[in-house]
């Protein structure tokens, strides 16, 4: 598994590391309102790209993936998400005109957005290239908003805003060549139809970028700004793990409709999940102290509960694309659209008390609770919890030992380190076949 999965988690990995980088800087260098307006721009830019896709990314990949002849069907695609961006950017410029604020600027560039087919690139079994396309697209506005944050404060959002519109046209263009198909699609009068067709797709995928940064899109209208950035500065871990995780699954996007293997990667994601709660749960004001400095003085219990979010993310991984690939969109459609009502409720009713800064964290652990319940019992009944409960039993000793540690001997960042270390080896040397036998999901 690793050999295939090493060049996607490298240049998967360089970028989300210079995002999250970017965050810290921003933050540090620039306060908490312009992390919040940075969160809102990459919120607007989440549901920008899932509205123009709107099921059809998904349906089309999957057509990808099991037929030969999917360039007219992916062509249709492009004319038809061409259309959506042209409106959409009809949509952004009246915004703008109506009541100015520099992150709907990103609406602008909606049909770039819409122009960028490098989904297509996951349903040939070509999840590298997308990987390194997916690198500079996210790296140039990142550096850009690095750089500027030093020298140019107040317009560094700019920045940001005009090199990720840059990274958008770079990636467009590059997987048209590399798809043998135009860059540029003619807009499509009847495109609803073909929306219409993948509604259901369309509806979960939405709901899906609901509940990552999408929420801030909402959340703003609740929370103050500096609220805002405070809350991006952690969720944008979480969407960076929920990232990570998705790119894990569509290596193996085209196996998944073999029996048995959507397990084998859960368990991959299981142990990335299982890692993840020593520096969110066990040494939370280590790893805070070392991002962000005393920023999260008094609400450290944050990044605690965005921890327990990503490991039950981790816990079903798969689920959702394996009923895809299963054609059971109903199932993802409502699940999906039960968590979101959770999610956003429990957002507003918490920005009315003192417990504010949490609302949008426990929002999405009763989220993720509702899909793991929902789309797992639905996918495989009881087995699907005992099979992955049986693996997570295995990770817990070497959990509790790390716990132990800072039980007695408080807080470091040595036995942060020594704790990371030890739940590494541990992997190493119980689940190295998982990881590095890279015929594993063939044999089975």
């Amino acid at each position: 598994m690793l050999k295939r999965v090493f060049w996607i988690a490298l240049y998967t990995g360089s970028a989300q590391i210079l995002s999250l980088l970017a965050v810290n800087v921003v933050l540090r260098n620039l306060g908490e309102e312009s992390s919040g307006y940075m969160g809102i721009v990459d919120s607007y830019i989440l549901l920008m790209a899932t509205i123009i896709s709107f099921g059809i990314q998904l349906s089309v990949n999957r057509n990808v993936a099991k037929t030969k002849g999917w360039r007219s069907n992916y062509q249709l695609a492009q004319s038809s998400r061409i259309t959506l961006g042209l409106i959409l950017l009809s949509f952004g410029i009246v915004s703008l005109l109506y009541k100015w604020e520099v992150s709907k600027l990103i609406l602008i560039f909606a049909p770039l957005v819409a122009l960028n087919g490098d989904y297509a690139l996951y349903g040939k079994g070509e999840p590298i290239i997308a990987a390194r396309l997916s690198l500079i697209r996210v790296a140039l506005p990142n550096l850009a908003i690095i750089i500027t944050s030093y020298w140019l404060a107040d317009l560094s959002i700019y920045f940001y805003i005009i090199f990720a519109a840059i990274g958008l046209l770079n990636s467009g263009f590059w997987a048209a060549r590399i798809n043998q198909t135009d860059y540029l699609h003619p807009p499509r009068k009847s495109f609803y139809k073909f929306y219409s067709k993948y509604a259901k797709v369309g509806i979960f995928q939405l709901s899906y970028a609901l509940m990552i940064t999408g929420v801030l899109a909402f959340a703003k209208n609740f929370y103050t700004i500096a609220t805002i950035g405070l809350i991006y500065g952690l969720l944008k871990y979480f969407e960076v793990f929920k990232g990570v995780i998705r790119i894990i699954v569509q290596a193996f996007f085209r196996e998944l409709k073999h029996e048995g293997i959507n397990l084998k990667v859960d368990k991959a994601a299981i142990l990335l999940g299982a890692g993840v709660l020593i520096p969110t749960i066990i040494y939370p004001n280590t790893t805070l102290a070392i991002l962000y400095g005393d920023t999260y003085s008094r609400i450290e219990l944050m990044l605690s509960f965005f921890g327990v979010a990503m490991f039950i993310s981790s816990v079903k991984a798969s689920a959702d694309m394996k009923l895809l690939m299963l054609k059971k969109d109903n199932i993802n459609l409502y699940t999906y659209l039960i968590a979101i009502l959770v999610t956003y409720s429990v957002a507003v009713l918490f920005s009315y008390t003192k417990l504010a800064p949490f609302g949008v964290a426990v929002g999405i652990i009763l989220g993720e609770m509702i899909l793991l319940i929902g789309l797992g019992y639905n996918l495989n009944k009881l087995t699907f919890f005992s099979d992955r409960g049986h693996f997570i039993i295995k990770l817990t000793p070497i959990l509790v030992l790390s716990f132990l540690l800072k039980l007695y001997f408080g807080e470091s960042l040595l036995l942060l380190t020594i704790s990371v270390v030890m739940f590494a080896t541990w992997a190493f040397i119980f689940y190295r076949k998982l990881l590095f036998d890279n015929q594993i999901l063939e044999k089975n």
